[in-house]
């Protein structure tokens, strides 16, 4: 056999290989329930198994993908980082539910739409008692407004909303008992994912809290990221979507999202 046969077989083989390696998932760490959250026994989590809609949806993904993976739960900025920089750190090649943005566009690949949010505005029931003074986006900047470190608000800017957000705030519950203190007057976050981590006893939302529909009624969709740094990611990025696809037309994607929420939309 000549040596260049040889040379292309090792190659072909090589690729194979790399091809068919596990896919390392890092998520959302303080839980993004009812999507990405720990099984709970007797009302405390476990930390050996990952549950929620997202989840379960995941498990048909790669079924019809033909690939096995793996999820582990770590701080939100460091699971963006690290996928980012997945052609460096060779550790996590994907991460999920987050959504999108032309700056994330620059450093992953975004996967088809896998559900949909709705955005709440976050306020104490203290501090506005009865009507909201806030009836279209730019009304926002004269008040002070607040996120969390690693959120995406690019969306905010082309709304009109040019104030400053306070992202010092790690987790959702302290960024609650900072609004219910009167340290901030609004806070961004969808409603499903916030009761969601009430509902499976994450926290417990302060009773003067309430989040309605962000004004106009924004919808969020969410997505999956593959590290564009990734020798495999194109090939990835294809196959996940065809998946994903195939998995909402079948209706099955709607059905998990179902399980988990009313209103939850596998689209």
């Amino acid at each position: 056999m000549k040596k260049s046969s040889i040379i292309v077989i090792f190659i072909a083989l090589f690729t194979h290989i790399a091809v068919a390696q596990p896919v390392h998932i890092c998520r959302n760490g303080p839980e993004y329930a009812p999507y990405v959250y720990w099984e709970r026994v007797a009302g405390k989590p476990t930390k050996t198994k990952i549950i929620g809609a997202t989840t379960e949806f995941l498990q048909e993904i790669f079924r019809i993908v033909g690939l096995k993976y793996t999820q582990e739960l770590i701080p939100w900025k460091r699971c963006l980082h690290e996928v980012a920089n997945y052609g460096e750190l060779k550790k996590y090649e994907m991460f999920t539910d987050g959504s999108y943005s032309e700056k994330r566009a620059k450093k992953y690949y975004i996967s088809t739409p896998i559900y949909k949010l709705h955005e709440g505005l976050w306020y104490s029931k203290n501090k506005f008692p009865d009507t909201l003074p806030v009836i279209i986006p730019k009304d926002l900047n004269r008040f002070r407004l607040c996120g969390l470190a690693g959120n995406n608000y690019d969306w905010l800017l082309e709304l009109g909303v040019t104030k400053r957000l306070d992202t010092g705030t790690i987790d959702l519950p302290s960024i609650l008992k900072k609004l219910s203190a009167g340290r901030c007057d609004f806070y961004f976050n969808s409603l499903e994912p916030t009761y969601g981590g009430e509902l499976v006893g994450k926290y417990t939302i302060p009773k003067d809290i309430v989040g309605v529909p962000f004004p106009g009624k924004r919808e969020l969709t969410m997505h999956l990221f593959i590290a564009k740094s990734s020798s495999r990611a194109y090939e990835l990025y294809t196959k996940i979507n065809q998946a994903i696809l195939l998995l909402q037309y079948q209706g099955i994607a709607d059905q998990i999202y179902k399980k988990y929420t009313p209103g939850g939309t596998g689209l």
